[in-house]
């Protein structure tokens, strides 16, 4: 536990002196209010402009900066020292997955807030567009420390922006149809707030899957991604 307290501080620390983590979060945040706030016509599509808006934070913002702390604590050595102090794969998930989900529950409870929703609405709006930040969170976490990472920002972008252009090409939405992403986006466009249970449901299989793929590719190396020597009994 004490692991995990000290990765979740260096965390929100970081998050906080480096304007590149949340300039892009604030920027999808800000936009959709202010094009509510200044174009007249803009509130007859409210549902259409957030959604855009909130897949774009979840998919693009929400791996973009935890892919960004790995970086950050590549460049300045922290990942190996934390590795070297015995932080395990899992606690460095956990404590920055915890920065990130109290960072996200801010923002996307102002996304239900542009969306007008309250009560009932808004809780389901909250459950399924939390475990899908969660679900980018992970993803970002498990891309960057493996051989692939430089495609970290590509599929970022591909889950942030793919909804949107699937909405117009059918063979694109049945691509993006299982990507917690889209059904993200699906429950916002036709208001399907009260019955989430098929898309929640999809959004917690991407996140066991990629949950899954980063304890197989972690369990048997540190953060610095040297393998870790067992004691022999």
């Amino acid at each position: 536990m004490r692991n995990i307290n000290a990765v979740f501080i260096k965390q929100m620390q970081s998050f906080f002196k480096n304007p590149a983590m949340y300039g892009a979060p604030m920027f999808f945040l800000g936009i959709p209010f202010f094009i509510l706030l200044l174009v007249a016509d803009a509130a007859t599509d409210r549902h259409l402009i957030i959604s855009q808006f909130v897949v774009m934070f979840i998919g693009i913002s929400m791996i973009a900066t935890s892919s960004g702390f790995i970086m950050e604590d590549r460049s300045t050595m922290n990942l190996r020292f934390m590795g070297m102090a015995g932080v395990k794969p899992y606690q460095y998930l956990i404590g920055t997955c915890t920065a990130l989900l109290i960072i996200s529950i801010g923002a996307i409870a102002c996304f239900g807030i542009m969306l007008q929703y309250s009560g009932e609405e808004m809780a389901g709006f909250l459950i399924i567009s939390l475990l899908g930040a969660v679900t980018s969170m992970l993803l970002g976490i498990t891309l960057s420390l493996s051989k692939i990472g430089g495609f970290t920002g590509i599929i970022g972008l591909l889950l942030g922006v793919g909804p949107i252009f699937a909405e117009a090409n059918e063979v694109l939405a049945n691509i993006f149809h299982f990507t917690y992403t889209m059904q993200i986006t699906v429950v916002i466009r036709e208001g399907n707030i009260a019955n989430l249970t098929e898309s929640i449901q999809i959004v917690v299989i991407n996140m066991i899957v990629i949950l899954i793929a980063f304890l197989l590719m972690n369990t048997r190396t540190g953060l610095d991604g040297e393998k870790i020597q067992r004691k022999e009994k």
